[in-house]
């Protein structure tokens, strides 16, 4: 018979079994064959904690990327081929997503420096690569008729849209990488700044000129805050983020604070839209 000494209380407020190791290899089970599954329908199917859910996915986010760190970081340095790295990048991304969903902060990390240095390399690689040339007219033959002729290769004639790159990200990259590497090495240091091609980029831009600085300076510190923390949507790629996804991985006290604060602050930006509307 079980005691309530044999379970314990997550942060549902629900109690489970205190021995979790039955529970593991289920829950592990079920986020390989679906990563994309919700922790809350993974903890409802199995009658599991959604605590435990959560801890088994960190977990499994930090062997799937930590220990590979200095493996990918030589693939991607070695390698020479535009498509290679960009894949390499799309799987960095991939893992990104996967740790935080498993909150797993230092995974999620781990695989922003992977996906920067690939973006980077795959920026170098776009520079170095020989644009395409086309059709071109040389001159008019014995007939009067134009000349016609393609200098092109095969490689040269490879597009962005062949390489799965839009125009925004080879324009990003090949800023990333001018970046020079002792700037960019001591970017991915930073343990608190999400990293990101447009925030390493962003480190070095020239000073504003005086006049801007000074305008900034008097500014309403208030004004400042909010613009940043909107320009985060952006930079930190949360508009490429599903919302439930985001809402789902939260405790239960942080979605309790979402629901709360979140419809404040639709109705304060709002209101501030509409003021500038009139202007």
């Amino acid at each position: 018979m079980n005691t309530s000494a044999d379970r314990i209380t997550a942060s549902d407020g629900r109690t489970y079994p205190r021995d979790k190791a039955a529970h593991r290899e289920a829950i592990r089970a079920a986020i390989e064959a679906d990563p994309n599954q919700t922790n809350t329908a993974i903890a409802t199917r199995l009658h599991a904690s959604r605590d435990l859910v959560i801890e088994v996915r960190k977990a499994m986010a930090g062997q799937a990327i930590i220990p590979r760190y200095e493996s990918m970081c030589r693939a991607i340095a070695e390698c020479e081929a535009v498509d290679e790295v960009k894949d390499m990048r799309d799987k960095a991304m991939a893992l990104e997503v996967y740790a935080r969903q498993a909150q797993n902060l230092e995974a999620e990390r781990t695989a922003q420096r992977i996906r920067v240095r690939a973006e980077k390399q795959c920026g170098q690689l776009l520079k170095d690569m020989p644009k395409a040339k086309g059709v071109q007219m040389n001159g008019r033959d014995e007939h009067g008729d134009f000349r016609v002729s393609s200098e092109s290769t095969a490689e040269e004639a490879r597009t962005l849209t062949d390489l799965g790159i839009t125009r925004d990200q080879s324009s990003q990259w090949q800023q990333l990488a001018n970046v020079p590497d002792e700037a960019f090495e001591a970017a991915l240091k930073d343990e608190f700044e999400p990293i990101t091609a447009a925030r390493i980029i962003e480190r070095r831009q020239p000073p504003k000129p005086d006049l801007l600085r000074a305008r900034i300076n008097s500014m309403n510190p208030q004004a400042l805050w909010i613009c940043g923390r909107v320009l985060d949507f952006e930079r930190d790629r949360l508009f490429d983020t599903s919302p439930h996804e985001l809402f789902e991985a939260m405790t239960d006290s942080m979605r309790a604070d979402m629901l709360r604060l979140v419809p404040r602050c639709v109705a304060f930006l709002s209101a501030m839209l509409e003021g500038a509307s009139h202007e």
